[in-house]
């Protein structure tokens, strides 16, 4: 697995001072209409006409700070506190979804609210707004207040449930601050597993060696017929730079989650409402196999469900442990990551039955998932006073 390497995985949003000399996208323009139909291969030309095609999609985006930001560094500088300068916060790459969104990663908005956009042939920065962001998946979606002259064109989506190892894929982008920049490649492997910027695991990430660096985040994975397939958004490398290996969310993952954004504002995660001890407590307690249950959230599914979590004997402070889970929907359980797996397949509502041990006995609960309540005391972690050994799921 990825994080079993050496290699670190390095999303790629860029500074914005990377970013202050852009190409002339008029340059490129220019180029491609020099250029004779008969001095291409049939090869050559279908990737010119994806390129062309796709580039009126495909946006500039600048993340700006927001006003809190700004008036913290403005008081920082009237006391003589270390400042820094009032500049937009990071530059990356995004795309037209529909008549009024762009799509681009979580972390290259890293917590504005606001951005610039930047569509092909122009140099008019269009003003638009955060709807939302699923740090879990990488995605934001932002909504366009200012519409360029020319319309929104979305990107045709595909379907990565499809993909196939070896197929041809073109990556475009902003890398470096040169903007709509063309690499081309393959998906190099499928159902790969990396680290969200929360921590959080991402499933099913397709795996290309189409050259992605810093600024390509958030651009769109095409197919061979110029359909959009991913979102760039992380590269594995020992160095920080490409190495031959970057990763996209699989589009069939970004069509669920900015609907889900459109309609809520954020992104609904279904929850058994359990807060689990780390795998390697587990183990110092002589679990051979599940994750023992170390706290339930008051009337979540878990609870509700009649299921049992850790707790501490009166008068003598003895731990009693709690239900142990050992299978959730026949998918067996030993790391919290196998029950991520499974609730990433899931909605709210749905139900899945838990194969707990209790006693010794095994016992089947069945729950109802319910939409993941953020609980930022996490009562879990008092029993070990380390709020990052808990898993909330």
């Amino acid at each position: 697995m990825l994080h079993s390497t050496p290699w670190i995985t390095k999303p790629l949003a860029i500074p914005w001072k990377l970013n202050h000399h852009h190409t002339d996208p008029k340059c490129n323009a220019s180029q491609l209409e020099n250029s004779t139909q008969e001095s291409l291969t049939p090869e050559e030309l279908s990737v010119v006409e994806i390129f062309k095609q796709a580039r009126l999609s495909v946006v500039h985006i600048i993340a700006l700070e927001s006003a809190r930001d700004l008036l913290k560094k403005e008081w920082e500088g009237i006391f003589g506190l270390p400042g820094e300068e009032q500049n937009p916060r990071g530059a990356g790459t995004g795309f037209v979804w529909d008549n009024q969104h762009v799509v681009t990663n979580h972390h290259v908005m890293a917590g504005s609210k606001e951005a610039k956009v930047r569509f092909f042939d122009s140099t008019e920065e269009l003003e638009a707004k955060l709807v939302g962001t699923d740090p879990d998946h990488d995605i934001a979606l932002l909504r366009l207040v200012q519409l360029p002259e020319m319309g929104m064109v979305p990107l045709t989506r595909g379907i990565s449930e499809n993909l196939l190892v070896g197929q041809r894929v073109y990556a475009i982008g902003n890398p470096f601050g040169l903007e709509y920049t063309l690499t081309t490649g393959v998906i190099s492997g499928l159902g790969r597993e990396i680290a969200s910027r929360v921590g959080r695991p991402m499933f099913n990430i397709i795996q290309t060696d189409a050259a992605i660096n810093p600024g390509n985040s958030g651009g769109p994975l095409l197919d061979s017929r110029g359909r959009l397939i991913g979102v760039n958004c992380a590269i594995a490398s020992p160095s920080g730079a490409f190495a031959g290996i970057g990763f996209a969310i699989p589009v069939d993952t970004v069509k669920k989650v900015v609907e889900q954004i459109k309609q809520y504002g954020r992104a609904i995660r279904p929850s058994l409402g359990i807060f689990f001890a780390p795998e390697q407590l587990g183990r110092r307690l002589g679990l051979e196999k599940g994750l023992l249950i170390l706290y339930l959230r008051p009337d979540g599914p878990a609870q509700k469900a009649g299921l049992l979590a850790t707790k501490r004997e009166k008068g003598s402070g003895r731990l009693i442990l709690g239900d142990i889970v050992t299978s959730i929907d026949k998918h067996s359980v030993n790391r919290a990551v196998d029950i991520y797996r499974v609730l990433e397949t899931m909605n709210v509502g749905d139900e899945v039955v838990l194969e707990i041990i209790r006693d010794g006995q095994r016992i089947e609960k069945k729950l109802t998932l319910e939409e993941m309540v953020e609980d930022n005391k996490q009562k879990g972690s008092e029993w070990f006073h380390r709020r990052q050994l808990t898993s909330r799921l």
